[in-house]
């Protein structure tokens, strides 16, 4: 029983031991805090005066501090690594989904009053080229237009808002998708004609080929004609467009990087603002395409052909012996007026005199 009182006022002197403040310099214990101060002023008054506990309290807050800047260290880290290597910008669940109605909108409705105020003649806008000794591309009856491009391609990403946009204007898609160019290949917002329709009741038909996916494995391929066209005039690179076998297109008519860091909904929601550069660029392509559209399909509708958006301008440049340079040169020849501004060629073109060459007007 002696024993047992003595371990229980052991472990209560222990307790007020561990309880009494201590002198952080010597180790001695005392009473009371004021005890302690009385003491450290007498005998280590050139040393700051700090409790055991204070110590503790300082000790700890330096550790939140650590712990916080490291956790802060590790999200940032995260952030950074998923901008280098994911899709920040744009929600990767949608890509290959149906682009919403919204969207579908945005790209379809784009008025005559923004076309008409955007133009024809953007600066970093690239027309389509007029193709030298032409053979009519047609299908089903119709002119054709042939894209062939490939999902992971920042240029196909680019061309293909203005390739709906324009082709808008003569028919109607369905089937449309969500899609973004590479992730280490722009990764820009754009749409894939892989599941896409195209009707038209107008003399035009719109054929595509997606070749590769987003991640470069092949996805759909070309028929013998087609590949035929492709190697004559662009040696397999995306996009190739062939306009009706008039014009064609090897590439986007405007840079990517217009693009870059911004989804669906940022890109199609600037497209009817005249003032947006991205529809500047957009829009401006488009005009370029219908343009061309209007060449090949008798300029119909008459709606559309008969904008000035739609009046483009297309350099012949070195047409060898085609039709039109022959036209031309019989027409030089025999034509006492010469000197005049423009002759109608076939009743669908213009062709204009410039001191640069031969130039043609849809």
């Amino acid at each position: 029983m002696q024993n047992k009182r003595s371990g229980i006022q052991e472990e209560k002197q222990a307790a007020l031991d561990h309880e009494m403040p201590k002198c952080m310099i010597c180790g001695k214990k005392f009473d009371s805090l004021a005890a302690l101060r009385d003491h450290h002023r007498s005998v280590h008054s050139k040393s700051r005066f700090v409790t055991e506990r204070s110590r503790l309290s300082r000790n700890l807050i330096v550790g939140m501090v650590i712990v916080i800047v490291a956790i802060g260290g590790g999200i940032g880290y995260l952030i950074y690594s998923t901008s280098l290597t994911g899709s920040s910008h744009i929600n990767t669940s949608l890509i290959g989904t149906q682009i919403s109605s919204a969207l579908y909108q945005n790209l379809t409705t784009v008025s005559y009053s923004t076309l008409s105020s955007i133009g024809s003649s953007q600066s970093g806008v690239t027309p389509p080229t007029s193709i030298s000794n032409a053979v009519t591309l047609t299908s089903g009856g119709k002119s054709e237009i042939l894209y062939i491009g490939a999902e992971f391609c920042p240029y196909c990403a680019a061309e293909r808002w203005s390739l709906v946009i324009a082709l808008s204007k003569f028919g109607n898609f369905s089937g449309l998708d969500y899609m973004a160019s590479a992730q280490d290949d722009g990764d820009i917002s754009t749409l894939t004609f892989y599941n896409a329709n195209y009707s038209s009741p107008y003399n035009v038909t719109f054929v595509t080929v997606e070749n590769e996916d987003r991640n470069h494995n092949l996805l759909q391929s070309p028929t013998t004609n087609e590949q035929s066209l492709w190697n004559e005039y662009n040696s397999n690179s995306y996009p190739f467009i062939d306009i009706g076998g008039m014009y064609i297109l090897k590439s986007s008519q405007y840079s990517f990087d217009a693009l870059s860091n911004l989804n669906w909904t940022q890109i199609g929601s600037q497209l009817n603002n005249p003032q947006s550069s991205i529809a500047k660029l957009v829009d401006g392509a488009a005009n370029q395409l219908i343009g061309a559209i209007c060449a090949i399909d008798g300029n119909q509708p008459s709606s559309v052909c008969s904008q000035s958006f739609a009046n483009v301008s297309f350099a012949i440049g070195n047409p060898g012996t085609s039709q039109i340079s022959m036209l031309a040169e019989t027409w030089l020849a025999d034509d006492s007026s010469a000197n005049q501004s423009h002759f109608l060629l076939s009743k669908v073109f213009t062709v204009k005199l410039g001191s640069d060459g031969f130039f043609f007007t849809a």
